[in-house]
């Protein structure tokens, strides 16, 4: 329900709350309904040709010829994953940074006793290749490089693309945590040279969270030969079940169907299509909230999530309450060193202008009762979806 600027009232304006966080997203009804379905064994064919297709839709969707793993886990079980099977004892690996998700590799590697060294960038801004160049030139004794693409912390968007050629050039590995950018950014991963593609279900693909997925480009496959001591996360024993449609251990069985209606829509809208339409309401969010007298915070800007600085008085924790209890809109406050100093909207999966509006709206609304007053917000984001 859109509310006007002119709505002072802390009465309540929605009948149900809705989603804008950084992940997990609003589910779509389809999604819903298979997620409803009674579930079959997952040791039966019908469940084996249904994980065999949404491993090849997963497969398309990260546009690679190689394989892709699917796992009961978070994101966070997808980047372990990765960790523990590419990386041997002995080897270094370099992390780049540059945010909350970015430092989560950080954590990973130190938890596993990996070496290595790290590049960061000030939270909001995207980490400059050239240090990701200099890092290897220095040390050639990496062979590892893992980083991020989409930013949820800080909204950022990092130039993946870059650091794809510039580890190839040295001959090295690349893993990328596309988790808040798969079906929002283009990551052609075969295209662009990645190595690895780790994901979670709950961001771009629009489902619940707890099916992640790795994925390994063709030149890739035997990266996981050697590694490091795992168990659960070993993807040698998932190569060994792919070929029988099944995993190696008990999949998530009912969130691997609405798994498939999620990629079924995207497949329906066309990847491309999806993209575009994700840029789109980034470019309106963005325009919208600025027009409102609410600032961006990073100068690289993702179009999964737009981390906004609240006009000055106003605290960030102060625009998530009211667009919780006034509007009914959950966005997510700043991490760390940033809370009370920014909010994130999320706007990946299956969001439209109508969303872009509503919240425009809302953040107008709030800004005017903190004595910022703003207008035309609204048609400032319906122009920039239309120019976007």
């Amino acid at each position: 329900m859109t509310v006007t600027p002119a709505a002072a009232s802390s009465t309540r304006t929605f009948t149900r709350m809705r989603l804008f966080t950084p992940g997990p997203v609003e589910i779509p009804a389809r999604v819903l309904r298979a997620l409803s379905q009674i579930p079959p064994h997952h040791r039966t064919e019908v469940f084996r040709a249904t994980f065999q297709r949404v491993t090849n839709a997963m497969r398309e969707l990260h546009r690679t010829e190689g394989e892709v793993f699917l796992l009961a886990a978070s994101g966070t079980g997808a980047m372990e994953a990765a960790v523990t099977n590419l990386m041997s004892p002995g080897e270094k690996a370099l992390a780049v940074v540059g945010g909350k998700f970015g430092e989560r590799w950080k954590k990973l590697l130190e938890a596993y006793g990996v070496p290595h060294d790290a590049v960061d960038a000030e939270w909001g801004k995207a980490v400059d290749p050239a240090l990701v160049e200099a890092a290897l030139a220095r040390d050639p004794s990496i062979t590892t490089v893992f980083a991020t693409h989409s930013e949820t912390s800080t909204g950022a968007i990092h130039d993946v693309q870059a650091f794809a050629k510039i580890t190839r050039a040295h001959g090295k590995r690349l893993v990328i945590d596309a988790i808040t950018s798969l079906g929002v950014h283009p990551i052609p991963q075969d295209e662009w040279g990645i190595d690895v593609i780790v994901c979670g279900s709950q961001k771009g693909l629009m489902a619940p969270p707890g099916v992640a997925s790795v994925s390994l480009a063709p030149w890739a496959a035997a990266a996981i030969e050697r590694g490091l001591p795992r168990f659960y996360f070993d993807l040698r024993k998932a190569r060994k079940s792919a070929p029988l449609g099944e995993s190696a251990f008990t999949p998530a069985v009912s969130l691997v169907l609405a798994l498939e209606e999620a990629l079924t829509m995207i497949h329906e809208e066309g990847l491309d299509a999806a993209h575009a339409r994700h840029r789109r309401l980034a470019h309106a969010m963005r325009a919208g909230g600025k027009a409102a007298g609410y600032s961006l915070f990073s100068s690289s800007p993702s179009h999964a999530v737009t981390a906004f600085v609240p006009p000055a008085g106003i605290d960030g924790g102060t625009v998530v309450k009211r667009l919780r209890d006034v509007h009914g809109m959950v966005v997510a406050g700043g991490q760390d060193h940033l809370k009370g100093k920014i909010f994130r909207v999320g706007h990946m999966g299956a969001y439209d202008l109508s969303d872009i509006v509503a919240m425009v709206s809302a953040l107008e609304e709030i800004a005017s009762v903190n004595g910022r007053p703003s207008a035309g917000a609204v048609d400032v984001a319906r122009a920039a979806w239309d120019a976007a």
